[in-house]
């Protein structure tokens, strides 16, 4: 997958500040979608030091604080050998065998130690030209995204999105229309998951735009600012002009023809073609088991008659 395809997943309930604070939201949202990313990332002990090391002596900046007060910490214990001639280069190979080997050590006896240079390998690969291919303070990143993980609820959705249109909404002065377009792509999207197809419904898809899981998730009392939007999208004209941009411009599906709701779905998973048939298909199934319904409830109700007609006789 090219880098400028790759997505960023994180929980839903951080779109509530969407429509306040704009960039500062999608900020925090790219934080933790690093974070998150990073966790994935293999790695082997070896590279891990080799890696802390050479930004020790090299890029000292890209270091966590904690990382690099540890670092100095067991270099002024004499734990650590410090190369000041050649900072762990031999010619043009950076190589500092002793080093490492002393680090491996520390490692297995300083779990903190060893956690936050794991962490620190972690999200600087996930940030690399090969993979996120984004420059991000690795110290902020880090300790924002803890803080937001603490902050998770249970069963909260998760939606993935590319990560060049977080940085277009971030960077880019947007109406108010395309923000509620962009909040409505990231609800269907977390409604969705997996799926390339489902069933749901406008209140259900403007709850997700505003952040809340759903209607009875939603707050008692809203900033003024969130509930004048609420209240104007709620409105079938409104909400039904975003859902029709999002079929014209977000690669969206949606079919709505004579049921109760709507099916939404992504034209990189289903045609609308298909969708349409599993709707329909749905729906009919849906209208036979009513019509048995109605014919097992008439039937009781018939042999009742007959057996009451019975008892008087």
């Amino acid at each position: 997958m090219a880098n400028d395809e790759r997505y960023l997943q994180f929980p839903l309930f951080m779109l509530r500040e969407l429509f306040i604070d704009r960039q500062k939201t999608i900020a925090e949202i790219i934080s933790y979608g690093i974070y998150h990313f990073s966790k994935n990332q293999k790695y082997d002990l070896s590279d891990v030091a080799k890696q802390m090391m050479y930004c020790y002596y090299r890029k000292q900046g890209d270091l966590t604080n904690d990382l690099r007060r540890m670092i100095q910490r067991y270099i002024d214990s004499e734990n650590i050998y410090f190369d000041e001639d050649y900072n762990g280069f031999a010619g043009s190979e950076f190589n500092p065998v002793l080093e490492l080997e002393q680090i491996l050590r520390l490692f297995e006896n300083d779990n903190n130690f060893k956690e936050k240079a794991i962490e620190f390998y972690q999200i600087r690969q996930a940030c690399s030209r090969d993979l996120l291919n984004i420059t991000c303070n690795i110290d902020a990143c880090l300790r924002r995204g803890k803080e937001i993980e603490r902050t998770i609820p249970e069963g909260e959705p998760y939606p993935s999105i590319n990560k060049s249109l977080f940085f277009d909404f971030r960077d880019h002065e947007k109406t108010e229309f395309d923000l509620m377009q962009f909040a409505c792509y990231i609800a269907i999207r977390s409604i969705l998951g997996e799926k390339p197809y489902c069933r749901t419904n406008k209140e259900m898809i403007l709850c997700r735009a505003f952040g809340y899981k759903s209607n009875k998730h939603l707050p008692t009392t809203m900033n003024p600012v969130i509930k004048e939007l609420f209240v104007k999208y709620k409105k079938r004209y409104h909400i039904d002009r975003i859902l029709q941009s999002l079929e014209l411009n977000w690669n969206i599906l949606i079919y709505s023809h004579n049921i109760r709701g709507l099916y939404i779905g992504l034209s990189k998973k289903i045609t609308l073609e298909s969708m349409i048939v599993q709707a329909e298909t749905k729906k009919k199934k849906k209208q036979i088991d009513a019509l048995k319904k109605r014919k097992d409830e008439a039937r009781e109700k018939a042999l009742q008659q007959l057996n009451k007609g019975q008892q008087l006789k």
